[in-house]
């Protein structure tokens, strides 16, 4: 079972696009092994571009609302991840992307989960003060519909019922906008935007080796999402006007939820990943301290040998 302080990590990974370069560990002690396999990858955010920086707010510019939920989020992220702006130290590397093994049948599963997360998301902004948040060129309901079934027609894969962590933070975003605004605007921004940023990288790497590069819908927005995603900002930052500085603040606080909640839905994907690199660590040969030898394998090249 994967421990829980890897889930929010999981969702880092969707904020923070990071490649990691071939390394070898053998010979190398355990300890350098870890270390190298962490420094051997290097990260970018996609939205960067538009996004006022940490260090901009450390110079004491007054930030807009969503800068300060960009700068809370990005301070959740690793070194590795986010090199200028991660404040987090790396503790393993459940977290690379690059060694997952997604099936068809997780990537469905992700999908659903998905979907359950975001129709709950589109329904709750069709009430009150969150009537702001309607038509945003953001909503993926439709793309993800459209999406289960070519998967259904095309490769034959039955529809799974959403599990339990969908379910559950799906009710949890309903029962929040009911009666926390400001913490349900946090899930609403970190949800969304983050399947803008890694969460692309993650779907081009699950449509190149999983299904031939085939473009799915939920990866795809009308016109220039950069803008979209400009114009959804400026929308939040209109309600996030009329809040106090504690109202604020409880929004903030609640980024690291955002993580860990949004990261549970990750876990199908790199599941059988993991129990496959559980099995490769087991035939890892280590003497005196130093890794004597690593069986070969397609990733086992690009990795420090896991939970030694």
């Amino acid at each position: 079972i994967m421990p829980r302080t890897v889930l929010p990590l999981l969702f880092v990974a969707l904020f923070g696009a990071f490649q990691c370069h071939a390394f070898s560990t053998v010979g190398m002690p355990l300890q350098r092994a870890r270390l190298v396999s962490l420094r051997g990858r290097s990260a970018t955010c996609a939205t960067s571009s538009f996004r006022m920086s940490s260090v901009e707010a450390d110079a004491g510019i007054k930030l807009s609302f969503t800068q300060e939920m960009r700068n809370k989020a990005m301070s959740l992220h690793t070194f590795s991840q986010a090199p200028k702006e991660g404040k987090v130290k790396d503790q393993n590397v459940n977290t690379v992307v690059q060694e997952w093994q997604t099936t068809g049948e997780d990537f469905i599963q992700f999908l659903v989960d998905s979907r359950a997360v975001y129709e709950a998301l589109e329904s709750a902004v069709t009430k009150g003060e969150f009537q702001i948040f309607q038509n945003t060129g953001l909503e993926r309901v439709e793309a993800l519909d459209k999406d289960i079934v070519f998967l259904q027609d095309k490769y034959k894969l039955s529809v799974p019922k959403p599990t339990a962590q969908a379910v559950e933070y799906a009710s949890f975003l309903l029962d929040l906008a009911e009666k926390q605004s400001p913490a349900f605007v946090c899930h609403f921004y970190n949800f969304y935007f983050a399947h803008t940023a890694g969460g692309r990288m993650i779907g081009k790497k699950v449509m190149d080796e999983t299904f031939g590069g085939y473009l799915f819908e939920f990866y795809q927005w009308e016109g220039d999402v950069k803008e979209t995603l400009t114009e959804v900002k400026g929308r939040i930052d209109t309600l996030a006007k009329g809040w106090t500085r504690e109202q604020k603040d409880s929004a903030l606080d609640a980024t690291p939820q955002t993580f860990q909640k949004s990261g549970a839905l990750l876990r199908v994907l790199v599941g059988k990943a993991r129990e496959r690199a559980v099995a490769m660590v087991n035939k890892v040969q280590v003497k005196g301290g130093k890794i004597t030898k690593v069986p070969e394998a397609a990733y086992s090249q690009n990795k420090a040998a896991w939970d030694l």
